[in-house]
């Protein structure tokens, strides 16, 4: 028979979420964030990530806090593409040129164009990439749809610059059997590219040159600076990690050198979940207000 006396079972506390932001050094200033206006719908953050032939991806776009205080669109986008018959994984990232007014919608096209664009180069069998075709094709999106919208069928290259420009930077990473992957990759305008490894960033395109900044500040964007396509190859071994950008992201990272950059790289040793990685992508630091853009992606067997 049970005692009368015995102990009962501690009640367990419920789990408790931490509030509000993740922190490094100095916080931004907490706002109520606006519920942006605009069509089509463009949500405040999107996350994504999975893994795919030993490649781990983890992949966010998060509204800065100047949109978010005004109440205006996020103009950053990415996506994510898998391809089986090679055994690949495409990725792009984009960053809307923030003085044209429908650069959100650039951002959102050129990514996806430019992901069809490698994965058909892929299905035909090309194992060296045509970047200029990849980006000619991102920038004949922008123009297509400036025609439909202005309902000018003889609207060109100019006129989509005017309301739709954006930057670009895409990779294809291919797994090889000896747990290596081969990344080719390419970009026009600022959006940059780095190897993070042993906390050293290893700029692969943009992040320390200033290539892809126009004289006076201005950045080259799609659909006008088609032409000036950067283009670069690299190899991501474990234990490395692929990091490819917004400048949202790589102007308070600072190459490394900065307390964003002894965070992130402490951080992105091993994958985080799906949710954590847009959690601490969406950090509060002081006088970076941008929308942030990153997508990480760690070679077979970088987190065993």
């Amino acid at each position: 028979m049970a005692s009368e006396t015995s102990a009962r079972p501690a009640r367990r506390r419920p789990p408790r979420f931490s509030r509000g932001p993740f922190v490094i050094g100095e916080p931004s200033a907490a706002i109520d964030a606006g519920l942006a206006a605009g069509e089509p719908y463009r949500p405040d953050t999107i996350v994504d990530g999975g893994s795919a032939f030993g490649l781990t991806v983890r992949a966010a776009s998060v509204r800065g806090l100047s949109k978010r205080w005004s109440a205006g669109p996020r103009q950053d986008d990415l996506c994510l593409r898998r391809h089986e018959p090679t055994g690949s994984v495409i990725a792009a990232v984009a960053d809307g040129v923030s003085g044209a007014p429908r650069s959100d919608l650039g951002a959102a096209l050129a990514v996806r164009a430019a992901v069809a664009a490698v994965a058909r180069q892929l299905d035909a069998g090309r194992e060296e990439l045509d970047w200029q075709e990849v980006f000619s094709h991102a920038a004949w999106a922008l123009v297509e749809e400036h025609r439909r919208a202005s309902a000018d069928p003889g609207a060109g290259v100019r006129q989509a610059g005017e309301t739709l420009s954006t930057t670009l930077l895409v990779a294809a990473l291919t797994s090889r059997a000896d747990g290596r992957a081969q990344v080719q990759l390419a970009h026009v305008g600022d959006s940059p590219a780095f190897l993070l490894s042993k906390r050293r960033y290893e700029a692969i395109l943009g992040g320390e040159d200033g290539a892809g900044t126009l004289i006076g500040g201005g950045v080259e964007a799609l659909p006008r600076a088609a032409r000036n396509v950067r283009s670069a190859r690299c190899e991501l071994v474990s234990p490395a990690v692929l990091l490819l950008a917004t400048d949202g992201f790589a102007l308070p990272l600072a190459a490394g050198a900065s307390e964003v950059g002894a965070v992130f790289a402490r951080e992105l040793k091993s994958p985080r979940t799906i949710v954590d990685f847009a959690r601490l992508l969406d950090f509060s630091r002081s006088t970076y207000d941008d929308d942030r853009t990153l997508v990480a992606v760690w070679p077979p067997q970088s987190h065993s």
